[in-house]
């Protein structure tokens, strides 16, 4: 039996095993890092100099300092330094310094949906014939859609 989690590799408490309560510390800190990922950025080339404890971020290929090596991996922060985590695939969370979502494909950080801001509301339209009346009946469904999508107002 291994003694990490498939996915997360979170430690596991094995049967004999000495002080669980810092394998147990270990995974609850773990899961609370990615129970609702909040990255800061994911363009960041080096650790920030004054990290504050659950803060995270997405490691971008030729990072340096103690990211170094860590390209596309979870950097968050936690009072015992850094921790590195790698994303199973299907990991998604938010990009403070974008306003969007993005996931790990399993290969690559893939952004999700639209920016998230207040766009102009779309303009219904209005007045012309009777192709115009059909027109204008598809064109509202459209926007109904893309306002479900949350790509409009």
């Amino acid at each position: 039996m291994s003694s990490l989690t498939p996915r997360f590799e979170l430690p596991l408490l094995i049967a004999g095993q000495g002080q669980k309560d810092i394998t147990h510390n270990e995974a609850i800190v773990a899961v609370d890092l990615l129970a609702h990922p909040f990255f800061e950025s994911r363009t960041a080339g080096a650790p920030p100099p004054d990290p504050q404890p659950g803060q995270m971020w997405i490691v971008p290929p030729g990072a340096s300092g103690a990211w170094q090596g860590q390209a596309d991996r979870i950097a968050a922060w936690t009072a015992g330094g850094w921790r590195f985590i790698a994303p199973a695939p299907g990991t998604s969370g938010w990009i403070a310094s974008e306003h969007r979502r993005v996931r790990w494909t399993g290969a690559q950080w893939r952004t999700e949906g639209p920016v998230d801001r207040d766009p102009e509301p779309l303009q219904v339209p209005s007045g012309g014939t009777v192709v115009d009346v059909e027109a204008r009946a598809a064109v509202v469904a459209l926007q109904g859609l893309l306002r479900s999508l949350g790509f409009a107002t």
